[in-house]
């Protein structure tokens, strides 16, 4: 027994090195770094940095190191501008409005750990055409099971039997196969208009669901068969332009159209690896994705989504002493990882 205990504290001991000493060499030698901001300029026509250096003021240097003030990014500082009487009236050849350009303002963000983690399958269902046209906090929820998805009044806790009945028989005239199995929503008053979820069945079809006077409508979007869809994120623009963003099993970013389009990128982005960045306006979006290697940045155009231009930027490479460790920023899991 004295021969085990001995084993057991051996073990342990060495866990607790293999942890403690890698924790505090890299809390010692590793240097914090930060990245600029970086967005595509409409006027410049390349990626512009935002130069952080003390006693230089606000200007922003593109790839080839020129200088440039803040209106390299007219559309980005469009309220600054205006309130100088500094914003243009005319943009890549057309005539623009600070009202106009902030309509068409798009930022999303997305972490690995939104989704390498495991939530209840409960999914607050917002009305989206209120009756007084402004949102209000939902009184439903979907209720994912493995064949169905049931309808509960959260008020009282209780299955809605008839919407439910109604909402599962519209899922199976679209050709829904339980159970579901991602969901992509913002059930929240706090935005412009509501779009209810992106919803994928068992063989990864795409589904619109949507509440609209107390009914729950669905609708399929064949062009995203055979995608692998794996992440969906619902934007709810002003500009409507897009009603959401996937990603395939090719590991690229697909944009999906409110007609039902879905358009390929050439934006390289693994969800469940890489942090990613949208930035868009009137005529260009900014996408960057980042891993613990660096960044890579995309310049789309905004009116079909084409590749514009690109660029890489490494992190600096720093010895990182290895061991073992219990977390990550990529998901909230406690568990042993070296």
């Amino acid at each position: 027994m004295k021969r085990y205990g001995q084993i057991f504290l051996g073990i342990s001991l060495a866990a607790l090195l293999a942890w403690v000493l890698p924790w505090l060499y890299n809390l010692i030698t590793l240097k914090p770094y930060s990245t600029p901001f970086t967005l595509y300029s409409c006027t410049v026509h390349d990626f512009t940095s935002l130069d952080r250096s003390e006693g230089k003021g606000f200007q922003f240097i593109d790839t080839k190191g020129n200088i440039h003030g803040d209106e390299a990014q007219p559309t980005f500082y469009a309220s600054v501008l205006a309130s100088r009487g500094a914003l243009p009236d005319t943009l890549e050849g057309r005539k623009v409005s600070l009202e106009e350009i902030e309509r068409n303002a798009v930022f999303v963000t997305s972490e690995p750990k939104d989704l390498n983690r495991t939530l209840p399958p409960v999914y607050l269902l917002m009305e989206s055409v209120p009756e007084r046209l402004e949102l209000k906090d939902p009184e439903d929820a979907m209720v994912s099971r493995r064949e169905s998805i049931d309808i509960m009044e959260m008020a009282t806790n209780t299955v809605r039997v008839e919407k439910t009945r109604l909402f599962n028989q519209a899922l199976r005239a679209e050709g829904f196969v339980y159970p579901a199995r991602f969901f992509a929503g913002k059930p929240s008053h706090r935005k412009e208009y509501d779009e209810g979820y992106l919803v994928t069945d068992a063989e990864d079809k795409v589904f619109h669901v949507k509440q609209i006077n107390d009914t729950v409508h669905v609708r399929r979007f064949p062009q995203a068969n055979g995608l692998g869809v794996h992440w969906m994120l619902i934007t709810e623009f002003e500009n409507r332009a897009t009603l959401g963003y996937l990603a395939g099993a090719d590991n690229h970013l697909y944009m999906l159209r409110p007609s039902g389009e879905v358009v390929k990128t050439e934006v390289a982005f693994n969800p469940r690896k890489e942090d990613l960045m949208v930035v868009g306006d009137l005529f260009y979006y900014t996408v960057k994705t980042a891993t613990e290697k660096g960044e890579r940045f995309w310049a789309l155009r905004s009116n079909d989504f084409s590749l514009v231009d690109t660029l890489e930027r490494p992190y600096p490479q720093e010895w990182s002493f290895p061991g073992l460790r219990f977390t990550s920023a990529n998901d909230g899991w406690v568990k042993p990882r070296f």
